[in-house]
């Protein structure tokens, strides 16, 4: 699957500014891969990872499929050229993202939809960088493509809770369990609320998969 000469994007997990670096795989290790120094996706200057940062690797698997996973930097090795090493979890601990649509995972996070002139907390059935499905409960009375405020909290595996305004409509209504969830597209979501939404679907994939939930 990774093999020398592939292109990785890695960008730190802990990573609020969203920085973004390209590298490319030099060797493949028994504990890891090697790496040239990473390079700024948007300044072109290299950058200097110390051991033990958290990183979140990708790379183009085939022109549909992107194929992500956590890492972490082990260490350094000099040949012909100055290299990172990097872990690398095996195909097993990858993840597979379909680049032309977002990745939508099962999710119970905690929702607010404002309509009918007050804000009606709710939960979601799944979420993705394009939209989420919730629970719609009594005096949640909305129509097929209503404009909407969603208030939605996702809760990152650092800890941290993260609180976002966005805005999106009702672009179908049905039944699941006798209960009447609400499919919300969003709209105009700024690039960090993007990348906290993707970032939380992907850690949320990894989640369902040590339990077994997710092939």
């Amino acid at each position: 699957m990774i093999r020398p000469g592939i292109t990785l994007q890695l960008e730190p997990i802990e990573n609020e500014t969203f920085e973004k670096y390209r590298c490319r795989v030099v060797e493949l290790g028994t504990e890891g891969i090697y790496i040239d120094y990473p390079l700024h996706t948007k300044t072109g200057k290299t950058a200097f990872l110390i051991d033990g940062t958290q990183l979140k690797a990708s790379f183009v698997y085939n022109e549909q499929t992107v194929l992500t996973f956590e890492t972490e930097v082990l260490g350094r090795k000099l040949a012909n050229i100055p290299m990172i090493h990097i872990h690398y979890p095996g195909e097993e601990g990858l993840v597979k993202i379909q680049r032309r649509q977002f990745v939508r995972v099962e999710a119970i996070a905690d929702v607010s939809i404002y309509c009918n002139d007050r804000y009606h907390p709710t939960i979601t059935e799944d979420i993705s960088a394009g939209g989420c499905a919730v629970l719609l409960k009594e005096g949640m009375d909305i129509n097929r493509g209503e404009r909407l405020k969603v208030l939605l909290v996702l809760a990152m595996q650092s800890g941290e809770c993260q609180y976002l305004e966005l805005t999106g409509s009702l672009v179908r209504v049905w039944e699941k369990n006798n209960k009447r969830i609400g499919s919300i597209e969003f709209y105009d979501l700024a690039e960090n609320q993007r990348q906290l939404i993707m970032r939380y679907c992907f850690e949320r994939q990894l989640e369902l998969r040590k339990k077994g939930l997710l092939e």
